[in-house]
C-alpha cells in the first residue's frame, strides 16, 4: 500500500541552537502529521473523532531514532504507514527524510479510547476500512 506523505522543511522553531531539529520537536511534527493523516486521510479530524465517535487516539507507546541531523531549512517528507491494525490500537511507522535518506525513524502505538477514558473501543468500521490503505512493510532504520 502506500505511506501518508507531508512535505515540509525544518524551520527555525524546530531546532536547537546547533540549528538541528531538537527532538521534543519531532515529537510535535509527528503528532502534526498523525492529525493531518485524519484529517485528510481518513476524512476525520480529530475533533470530528471525538465529537461524532466520542474517541481520541492517545500515544501509548513510541521509540525514535535520529540517524542524521536534520538541518535548519532543509526539506522534508514526513511519512506515516501502519504496521499492525489491530481492534482498538495500530502500530505506525513514522519517517522522516530528506530526498532518499531517512534521517529520522520513529514508531508509534496509538490506542482508540474512549473520550471518558473508561476503556479502549474498536476503531469505527470507516475509519478502519480507510486505514487499510494505508498498510505497509516496516522500513528498517
Amino acid at each position: 500500500m502506500s505511506y501518508f506523505n507531508v512535505p515540509g522543511k525544518v524551520r527555525f522553531g524546530h531546532t536547537d541552537s546547533a540549528g538541528i531539529i531538537f527532538y521534543p520537536r519531532f515529537f510535535e511534527i509527528q503528532n502534526s502529521v498523525v492529525e493531518d493523516w485524519f484529517d485528510e486521510g481518513l476524512g476525520h479530524s480529530f475533533a470530528d473523532f471525538r465529537d461524532t465517535y466520542g474517541l481520541t487516539t492517545p500515544l501509548v507507546d513510541v521509540s525514535t531514532q535520529f540517524l542524521h541531523p536534520c538541518r535548519l531549512g532543509e526539506k522534508l517528507d514526513v511519512m506515516l504507514g501502519i504496521l499492525h491494525l489491530g481492534r482498538s490500537s495500530l502500530v505506525l511507522q513514522v519517517l522522516a527524510r530528506r530526498e532518499k535518506l531517512t534521517c529520522i525513524t520513529s514508531r508509534a502505538v496509538l490506542v482508540c479510547t474512549k473520550t471518558d477514558f473508561s476503556g479502549s473501543a474498536p476503531w469505527p468500521d470507516d475509519i478502519r476500512q480507510r486505514m487499510q490503505a494505508y498498510m505497509v512493510e516496516e522500513i528498517p532504520a
